[in-house]
């Protein structure tokens, strides 16, 4: 049985990028939440008791004054778990994470305070960052189960000349169990969570560090 940890789940947007999308990706200090190798690989591995913490990273090569979190939501859609011959399909609960009946989380946009950031160098260029991070966490409690994740995150920007701006922005990875499989099934002993994802190549080094 491993040892709770906590994974930290990072978004990181431009102060002026046109699109919506979040530059994200989910990080464990052992190592073990993104596997590329094995039965998992692909999929975020939480474990039972795990702590899933939340940071928010705004950024833009123009100087700006703050950022602040407007409302920030988590949205957990069940997979297919298990599939028996001639019979209906089996779902995974609604959501991985004690105390949350359906689907969607609220995280509290007062919980988040500023955090750590270090502004950095690119080509010459000065790139300004600015942190806020969750100060609570959600702690996950199913040991079974297959889910794909959703983030959306409503932030104010207040740029350095006072003006105030309003973005929406959003992750959404594809991560498909088609109909009519059977999908990996976990020992019974295990005390793992797969989350189904974008494979960890479609992301790996495209976050600023």
């Amino acid at each position: 049985m491993k040892k709770p940890t906590s994974m930290l789940l990072e978004a990181n947007f431009d102060i002026n990028q046109i699109g919506e999308t979040l530059e994200w990706s989910f990080t464990r200090k052992d190592g073990d939440g993104n596997p590329v190798k094995g039965r998992y690989a692909g999929a975020i591995y939480f474990t039972v008791g795990e702590q899933m913490k939340v940071r928010v990273r705004a950024g833009g090569y123009d100087a700006f004054e703050s950022f602040k979190v407007l409302d920030c939501s988590l949205i957990t859609r069940p997979q297919i778990i298990a599939i028996a011959p001639g019979g209906l399909a089996t779902y995974a609960v609604p959501s991985p994470f004690a105390g949350v009946v359906g689907a969607s989380v609220e995280i509290p946009a007062d919980e988040f305070v500023p955090g750590r950031s270090a502004d950095t160098e690119e080509e010459g260029r000065r790139y300004y960052t600015k942190v806020q991070k969750w100060e609570n966490f959600l702690t996950v409690a199913e040991s079974t189960g297959r889910w794909e994740i959703s983030f959306a995150l409503t932030v104010e920007i207040t740029r350095s000349s006072g003006k105030v701006e309003r973005r929406v922005f959003v992750f959404d990875p594809e991560g498909q169990v088609g109909a009519g499989i059977t999908p990996p099934m976990m020992d019974d002993t295990d005390d793992s969570v797969a989350c189904q994802l974008m494979p960890e190549s479609d992301i790996a080094g495209r976050l600023p560090t």
